[in-house]
C-alpha cells in the first residue's frame, strides 16, 4: 500500500507542477496500470499464504472460516488497488 501511496502523491506532483508533456502522461497511465497490477498480485499471494497458514494452523470449522476471512481481506485488497487505480487515471486525465 505504501507504494501505491508514493506512487499516486509523484503523480499528483507531476500534475501539479505540469510537467505535462503527453509522453509524461502516457507514462504515468502505464505506471499506474503497473502498480494496479502490482497490488493485484500481491494480494493474491497474501491469499495464498494466509491460507496456507489457516490450514497449518486450525482444523474443522475454525479452518473454513479462517479461510473465508483471508478471501474476504483477498477481494478488499483488490477493491482498494482498483479503487486506487480509478484515482490515479482521473489523476493522470485531470492533469493534461
Amino acid at each position: 500500500m505504501n507504494k501505491t501511496l508514493i506512487a499516486a502523491v509523484l503523480t499528483a506532483a507531476a500534475a501539479t507542477l505540469s510537467f505535462g508533456a503527453h509522453a509524461d502522461t502516457a507514462s504515468d497511465k502505464a505506471q499506474a496500470k503497473a502498480d494496479y497490477k502490482s497490488d493485484k498480485a500481491q494480494a493474491k499471494a497474501d491469499y495464498k499464504s494466509n491460507k496456507a497458514d489457516c490450514k497449518a494452523d486450525t482444523t474443522g470449522a475454525v479452518e473454513r472460516a479462517c479461510k473465508g476471512d483471508a478471501k474476504a481481506t483477498e477481494k478488499q485488497d483488490k477493491a482498494d488497488a482498483k479503487l486506487q487505480y480509478k484515482s490515479d487515471k482521473a489523476d493522470i486525465n485531470a492533469g493534461k
